[in-house]
């Protein structure tokens, strides 16, 4: 199984995987995920111990334990970088963000004005800058609040 298609089949279970999907830590995450899924469950078969899980609600219950104590040991390491970013001496390392903002700003602008742009590109290119933006003023503060709650798998949460 591909890293998408495991985190995937288990962002209804543990919504919080799916920050993981777009970093350089996907293929690790869903690597982790299988992992914990094939230990709790006892299947050497990733989509069988997926498929359990899906089907039991205590197995459920463990495996967002134990992957919620992964991504809290993930979450440290991203905040470790994001301070060393900071302290560091580096201009670059302490706007890299900001500017990649203002390079997915200008290269929009310049998609929108210039002529003969293929709209598939266009359109591609906005939903990059979607990303982008949706990762700079909402990821590091709505979810890191717990202002965003995803649920996938249509689940209700208790409360």
């Amino acid at each position: 199984m591909d890293p998408i298609t495991i985190i995937t089949a288990l962002a209804g279970i543990v919504p919080t995987i799916t920050r993981w999907i777009g970093g350089d830590k996907a293929g690790e995450v869903a690597d982790k995920a299988v992992s914990i899924a094939t230990s709790l469950t006892g299947e050497q078969d990733p989509e069988k111990a997926i498929a359990r899980i899906q089907a039991e609600a205590d197995i459920q219950l463990q495996f967002q334990q134990a992957f919620n104590s992964y991504s809290a040991g993930l979450q440290e390491q991203l905040t470790r970088r994001h301070e060393a970013d900071m302290k560091s001496d580096s201009w670059l390392a302490k706007n890299v963000r900001p500017l990649c903002l203002l390079g997915i700003t200008v290269a929009i602008m310049v998609g929108v004005f210039a002529t003969g742009v293929p709209e598939d590109k266009l359109r591609t290119l906005t939903e990059m800058g979607g990303w982008v933006y949706g990762y700079y003023f909402l990821g590091r503060s709505a979810f890191d609040k717990g202002a965003v709650k995803l649920n996938f798998g249509g689940r209700k949460e208790a409360g």
